[in-house]
């Protein structure tokens, strides 16, 4: 019998792929999650790495290890990343090195290109959860007036000296207030859950804004309704403080509503899976 399919229904859009020139790295973009999908491919190399490095090289040039890169296991020479945390509206290029059971690291891969989409408005700040990826939003930003830099100094006052003694020592990172719109109760859910989440945030918006990725601990935040009993608006205050970027190195791997709560929804057994005859690569990467 065959598949009835509603003619008004839209046509799947094919995911957007690179693969290195060797053969070696492809890179699938995921834009409903703003990141990329990263899969290396050394079951034709003798012998096969146990674990692979995979790295980004973004604007500055500068090659960052992949969270949960840093580095990837390799069964039958397939290693599996997801980058949650690329540059937004440029082009970025990742490369791979296959790293041997001795720790013996090979030579990088040729790269893979491909640029991932800003978000358009309203909802033009992506805030994205390092730990929780899955809790990543998409927000509407309504005020981020300014960005505060604390100096670290010491004065000492010298009897007999016009002149103090200072102790100075780097500025810290930045501080903010951010204003935050959600416009319905599943929206404030997913928020809130966010901002409890403990994780750091990532915080991309676009480049004509003016506002540089960086890496947020949010603080104490206000959450208010917007109108009258009953309206679903809410308008939300966050303190933020701004981090260095949390370390990659034995970063698991964590892929946005690819978490094995996700999977368990509509396969609970691992005979349901197993009926499905999806592999580990069809599940981790969507085929």
């Amino acid at each position: 019998m065959g598949i009835v399919i509603n003619p008004s229904a839209p046509v799947p859009t094919p995911p957007v792929e690179s693969m290195s020139p060797d053969g070696i790295l492809t890179v699938r973009r995921d834009d409903a999650w703003g990141g990329v999908y990263l899969i290396a491919d050394y079951s034709g190399v003798t012998p096969k790495p146990q674990r692979v490095r995979i790295v980004r090289v973004g604007s500055d040039g500068a090659e960052a290890p992949v969270r949960g890169g840093d580095l990837a296991w390799s069964p039958g020479g397939i290693a599996v990343a997801y980058d949650h945390e690329a540059e937004l509206g440029v082009s970025s290029s990742w490369y791979a090195y296959p790293v041997s059971a001795a720790g013996v690291v090979g030579a990088r891969s040729l790269g893979a290109g491909m640029a991932i989409p800003e978000p358009e408005p309203p909802r033009d700040v992506w805030l994205k959860s390092v730990t929780r990826p899955g809790l990543s939003r998409r927000v509407i930003v309504t005020s981020w007036p300014s960005l505060e830099y604390s100096d670290r100094q010491q004065r000492f006052d010298v009897l007999g000296a016009a002149a103090p003694v200072m102790s100075v020592d780097e500025w810290s990172l930045a501080t903010s207030q951010v204003t935050l719109l959600t416009e319905t109760l599943d929206e404030r859910e997913a928020l809130l859950a966010l901002l409890r989440s403990t994780s750091v945030l990532l915080v991309q918006s676009r480049h004509e804004y003016g506002r540089p990725d960086a890496y947020w601990v949010p603080g104490k935040f206000s959450e208010e309704m917007v109108g009258r009993a009953g309206d679903p608006g809410r308008t939300w205050t966050v303190e933020v403080t701004q981090v260095d970027r949390p370390p990659t190195v034995d970063a698991p791997l964590r892929i946005p509503g690819r978490t094995y709560a996700d999977s368990a929804v509509m396969w609970p057994t691992y005979a349901d899976r197993s009926a499905t005859g999806q592999s580990y690569r069809d599940v981790t990467v969507g085929g």
